[in-house]
This record gives C-alpha cells, structure tokens and sequence, in this order.
C-alpha cells in the first residue's frame, strides 16, 4: 500500500505475508488488489522497463533503427502490459489468499481511515509524476520535524511492509529485463552480460537495502503526513495483524510472478524485432 518511491517502483510494497490455502475467486482477488492499489501501480512497471532501456542504450552509444526501436517498444508494452501484469497477479492472490482473512480485509478498505489512506497514497502517486527528487527532498524535511514517537511509527511501517526488500527486488529485475531489451536492441554493442548484472545487482543488495530503507522512510513520511499518531498506530496495527501481514506478502508475491512472467515473455519475443527476422 505504499505508491511514493521515485519512478514508480513502490508497486509492489504494501502487501506482504506468509501462508496460503482456502482459494478465493477472481472478483474478491479483483477487488481487493483494486482496493490496496497495487491493480493501479503495475500499469507503472512497462513506462519504467521502457526507461531502463533507453538509458542502457545511451550508455553504450547505440541505436537500433527506428523501426526496430518500434518494435522493441511494443514488445516491452505487450510484455509488461498492465492487463497481462494484473492476471497474472490475480492469479496469485486467488490461489494463495487465505479465503478466512477476507472479511478482515475488506473491513479495513472500506474503513474510513483505510479509504483515507488510499487517497493518500493515490495521491502521492499522481504526485510522483513531477520532479521525484523534490518529493523525497520535501519527505526528508518533514521527518526531520516529525516527534520521535511518529518517527517509530513509520519506521515500524517500512519494517513491517518490507517495503525496501521488495523495492530492491523490483529494481534488480527491472535493471535485469532492461538490459535484455538492450541486448535484443544492439546485440553487437559491448556491454555487461546478463548474467554479470544480475551477479553485480546481487552484490550491491545490502548497500541498496540500506539506501532504499532510507528512501522509503522519507517517502512515508511525506505521504502520511496529515494523519495523526493515533491514525498512524492503527494503520501499523493493520500491516502487523494477520490478515494484513498475510495479504502484504501475497501481494509482493504476486508482483514477483508478473514481472519474472513479464521477462520471459519479453526474452521470447526480443528475437523477432531485428530486421533478419522480419525481412
């Protein structure tokens, strides 16, 4: 439940927990990744594959065609689409959700605090469009004021949705499918392997966790700013209970299998964008 981190890719972290059994069907998994946000936040991981892509090739001071270039998109945007991402995930949730957490769920969604909290976070998602920087700038002077009590509380709130371990994860996998996009690009161009980058990604991870822990404190300091102690002991409360531990690790499993499905179906297809194929 959390959409702030820069680039979007806060997707994935509000949704967390163990366990699965008791199958739901796909309207209440529908419905209830509608009402945590996180069915919005995947039509965000094609624009930021995209990104990934265009930055490597600068990097390497290559271009494929314009008609490759075209073809490389829709194949990136057919990959990562959101309707496909949101299958996939609802798939997930269907078959792991635990069907006796579901009225817990839904109570909280449709809270007044938990509908709160969406608009916040909705919010601060729209928010992320303009300057992502400025945002995380404007969430650091706002924790620096917050009381100590406060502070704990977001600082239980990233512990407890993991939030930086899942936002590593969705960082390393979308460095990785973007640098496979580069390669079906400029197959020639020297660059890291694929396999490097994964290996040096993997190697950074503790200094990444340690730096998006950062990041993701200070993005929930800006998002949940207006809501009060009480507001924000509740909410933590929530993510901490069964029910919402539960539904916050299916959901960062959910978004795991999308995005290793979205690479796959991305490696299948890269092949057929070069002009060989298609002359």
């Amino acid at each position: 439940m959390i959409k702030i981190l820069r680039m979007h890719l806060l997707a994935a972290i509000f949704l967390i927990a163990g366990g699965a059994h008791a199958q739901v069907d796909n309207a209440t998994a529908e419905s209830l990744l509608r009402k945590s946000g996180l069915w919005e936040q995947l039509a965000s991981i094609a624009p930021q594959v995209q990104a990934g892509l265009s930055q490597s090739l600068a990097q390497l001071g290559t271009k494929p065609t314009d008609v490759e270039a075209g073809r490389i998109s829709r194949v990136i945007g057919d990959a990562y689409a959101a309707t496909r991402l949101r299958a996939v995930s609802m798939s997930v949730v269907s078959q792991k959700l635990n069907a006796n957490h579901v009225p817990e769920l839904q109570r909280w969604f449709d809270s007044p605090l938990g509908r709160s909290i969406a608009k916040l976070e909705e919010a601060a998602s729209a928010a992320q469009g303009g300057d992502s920087q400025a945002l995380l700038q404007q969430g650091v002077a706002t924790l620096q004021k917050l009381p100590q009590t406060q502070r704990q509380l977001l600082e239980e709130l990233v512990t407890e949705t993991h939030a930086a371990e899942a936002l590593v994860q969705i960082t390393i996998k979308t460095a990785v499918a973007a640098q496979r996009a580069a390669a079906g690009a400029a197959p020639n161009a020297p660059r890291m392997s694929e396999g490097d980058l994964q290996a040096a990604l993997e190697a950074q991870r503790p200094q990444l966790l340690k730096a998006i822990s950062a990041m993701a404190l200070a993005s929930f300091a800006g998002t949940y700013a207006t809501l009060s102690p009480s507001q924000m002991q509740d909410y933590v409360n929530f993510i901490k209970s069964g029910a919402g531990s539960h539904f916050n690790t299916i959901g960062i499993v959910a978004l795991d299998a999308a995005l290793t499905d979205a690479a796959a179906e991305l490696g299948r297809n890269l092949p057929r964008t070069k002009e060989a194929a298609n002359s």
